[in-house]
């Protein structure tokens, strides 16, 4: 009996998945959720509630963010990460200046993050590094490319064009004069 309630708490137990990860690409960690129903078994005049063998499997996100959707994460940083997690996983950063805001923007050389305090505000990919990876897809910064890869925008303005998934935005910002591509953006849309 003890063997089987051992095996039961094994095969119910949210760790008891995993997932291999590979060095050349990002991956979010996930935790696997298993249930069953429990029904109630007569056994020697004596009911015990046992598992049925229909158990459901659900995956759920460890950061559990609302930002876990599309537009949220731009050269493998997400809004939901941390000053702790960009260093985790971009390392020490060229340079960390201040920015418009009076807030820190750490600079690499494949994206700019912007913070106020411990969160990220924005990400910025500048036009110069050539290409991006949104959402785990790669794509080549270019307007055309952008639009053919995502489709129409959602909305325009004098300095760019952009996406919304309703929490999060990605702009696609251009020189309001000759219109050539300046940077690729995501940003909390509801603080816009």
């Amino acid at each position: 009996m003890i063997t089987l309630m051992m095996l039961l708490a094994g095969i119910l137990s949210p760790y008891s998945g995993s997932a291999q990860v590979s060095d050349a690409t990002p991956v979010q960690a996930v935790t696997t959720v298993q249930s069953a129903d429990y029904e109630a078994t007569p056994v020697f005049h004596t009911e015990v509630a046992t598992p049925k063998l229909t158990a459901s499997t659900a995956v759920y996100s460890t950061t559990d963010s609302v930002y876990d959707e599309q537009y949220s994460r731009l050269n493998g940083i997400s809004l939901a990460d941390t000053r702790e997690d960009v260093l985790r996983i971009k390392g020490k950063p060229s340079h960390i200046v201040e920015n418009e805001l009076g807030d820190q923007e750490y600079q690499y050389q494949d994206v700019n993050i912007g913070f106020q305090d411990q969160w990220i505000t924005y990400i910025s990919v500048p036009a110069k590094v050539g290409t991006i990876t949104l959402d785990g897809q790669k794509i080549t910064l270019g307007r055309d490319e952008i639009r053919k890869a995502l489709g129409k925008p959602d909305f325009s303005a004098e300095d760019g064009e952009g996406y919304t998934n309703g929490l999060s935005a990605l702009k696609v910002f251009t020189d309001s004069q000759t219109g050539a591509l300046r940077s690729v953006d995501i940003f909390d849309a509801t603080s816009e």
